[in-house]
């Protein structure tokens, strides 16, 4: 399409419309226009419908930035995702968390701003950015860190913040508590009562503060209760999590069973096992830290950690428009309960 019309052909191609673009093609100021799509008064009745019909015609949208100015809230709640790509698509955790925050922000009207960053550095510019353009009324924080550099970018802008598994607390930054030392003795308590004495931890990320919390509790209950334990990253990856399963078979006293921090780790490493010639769980048991449908269906059937991956998005999304609204919150913590499947038995 050519002629005046031309600007809206292809919308992927034309500048941004403005106020200014509205005026000229509706024959009016662009004060007329401000006027109207703010639904002031000040203009009839038909020269506000021209100029909205003009402003739907040329697809306008009001600037955040503008609104920002306006004194307008965006309605809108950021999330970055820092981990690779082929992690965030395999782990149940991330779908299962983002249904739960959605679910709580639409019933308010708030629509959920995803967005992925290659690292730390490219998250805290999103965040920047965002903020900079009003795009986003508060930012959630997943897998804080230990001096994570995010939450002084974040405090230091004063933006609404709500760091799930943290435990920061000022006047804009809030944080979601996750008892990840307490799921980790359930785990291993049920290893422990089953007469596992050799257990190995095969972790995720080991910058994270709920991996480290995680280490430290399975550290300490080796220690409490007479139990060899090893820990061995995986980062999340199940190809990382085959190495360091063959690793540890690979000892001449290999451990009987393997705690895994994620169930796509879990299942790489039954993989593993079954292609090694160990049984599971007759040689080794194993447990998966993040349950899921295919937890449920693999053979055997895989032992997990059921920590309601969807609540906690409720939670993380009911604080942050608490915190929007300057009301005092309360921080109920997320439940986890071990799921007994056929993955886990008596060592031999």
């Amino acid at each position: 399409m050519t002629g005046d019309h031309g600007a809206v052909a292809d919308p992927r191609r034309r500048k941004r419309v403005t106020i200014a673009d509205i005026a000229e093609r509706a024959g009016v100021t662009s004060g007329a226009v401000s006027i109207a799509v703010n639904g002031k008064r000040g203009v009839s009745d038909a020269t506000r419908a021209r100029i909205l019909e003009v402003a739907k015609e040329l697809h306008w949208r009001p600037s955040h930035a503008a609104q920002t100015l306006m004194g307008k809230n965006a309605e809108t709640i950021g999330l970055v995702l820092s981990r690779p790509e082929e992690v965030i698509g395999e782990e149940i955790f991330f779908a299962k968390f983002i249904a739960g925050v959605q679910s709580v922000l639409s019933e308010r009207g708030y629509s959920l701003q995803l967005q992925m960053a290659a690292d730390i550095a490219a998250e805290i510019a999103i965040h920047e950015n965002w903020i900079a353009d009003g795009r986003v009324d508060g930012v959630l924080v997943l897998d804080p860190r230990a001096e994570d550099p995010r939450l002084k970018v974040l405090a230091a802008l004063g933006h609404p913040t709500i760091v799930v598994g943290g435990e920061t607390e000022s006047d804009t930054l809030r944080s979601v508590h996750v008892d990840n030392a307490g799921s980790m003795r359930l785990i291993m308590q049920h290893l422990f009562d089953l007469g596992h004495t050799r257990i190995a931890y095969v972790s995720g990320d080991q910058s994270f503060w709920h991996t480290q919390q995680r280490m430290d509790a399975f550290s300490a209950f080796c220690i409490d209760n007479g139990v060899w334990g090893q820990t061995i990253a995986g980062n999340f990856d199940p190809s990382l999590a085959k190495d360091a399963t063959r690793r540890l078979l690979a000892s001449p006293q290999p451990p009987t069973a393997l705690v895994y921090d994620s169930d796509v780790m879990a299942i790489a490493g039954i993989s593993t096992l079954s292609g090694l010639g160990v049984a599971v769980p007759a040689d080794v048991s194993v447990v998966s830290w993040e349950d899921s449908t295919t937890c449920q269906v693999l053979h055997p059937t895989l032992t997990a950690l059921n920590r309601d991956a969807v609540t906690l998005g409720k939670i993380a999304a009911a604080e942050m428009l608490q915190l929007l609204a300057h009301e005092p919150v309360e921080h109920p913590p997320v439940h986890a309960a071990i799921v007994h499947r056929e993955s886990t038995a008596a060592p031999r």
